[in-house]
């Protein structure tokens, strides 16, 4: 276990911050960015999602919704959620601190934990029947990368096209009297979409995004 390099990992975490209608407007999860100790190195484990659940194939950290047995602690569903992915006990799990929350397009936040895993053996792990594999990519290696940067286009759009081809009307602007830009499709941004990619795997999307703000907090 790297002392110093947790404690500062701990001292960038310390901080608590809150989402305006967190528990009223959005469904909530948790993860963990689980750190391990391979040989003399300090890894970052990451899960690929099995075929057969929702983004199945895809790559990502420990992690689901929050349940009635957390009793609202985020902190106890990103530990839940390891200790039923990986098989661990929670006596291995070392919770060094919060990241911070995601918060996704579907209206559902992400409270990011960082955490390392005692354990001598990656191989003992008793991978529940979400998680296809596991792989580790060493910290160092992760920070001396350059993240790769790709786009995608967000727009908000007032009416939608169903499954019958009838166009859908969300907001009514006009009647509503909102301004004329409102009664068009708007906010055309470009969003940043990080990339990593190491040995084969490709990591993406929200957890590229959630490793790209923990190497920065780095």
């Amino acid at each position: 276990m790297d002392t110093q390099l947790f404690r500062d990992i701990k001292d960038k975490l310390d901080h608590n911050y809150t989402i305006v209608g967190k528990e009223r407007k959005y469904r909530n999860a948790s993860v963990l960015i689980p750190l391990v100790k391979i040989r003399e190195d300090i890894h970052i484990l990451f899960q690929v999602r099995a075929d057969h659940i929702r983004q199945g194939g895809e790559i990502g950290f420990p992690g689901g919704m929050i349940e009635d047995v957390d009793q609202g602690d985020y902190e106890k569903t990103a530990i839940r959620e390891t200790i039923e992915e990986l098989g661990l006990e929670e006596r291995q799990i070392d919770v060094l601190g919060y990241l911070g929350a995601y918060v996704a397009h579907s209206d559902v936040t992400i409270d990011v934990y960082v955490g390392f895993l005692d354990m001598e053996d990656l191989s003992l792990l008793e991978l529940s029947e979400e998680v296809a594999e596991i792989f580790t990519v060493p910290l160092k290696a992760l920070q001396a990368m350059p993240e790769e940067v790709h786009y995608i286009n967000m727009r908000i759009q007032q009416t939608f096209v169903d499954e019958e081809g009838d166009e859908i009307s969300l907001i009514d602007a006009a009647s509503l009297g909102l301004p004329e830009r409102y009664h068009r499709p708007f906010y055309d941004r470009r969003r940043k979409v990080y990339f990593y990619r190491y040995e084969g795997y490709t990591i993406w999307g929200m957890t590229g995004e959630m490793l790209y703000e923990f190497l920065a907090l780095l």
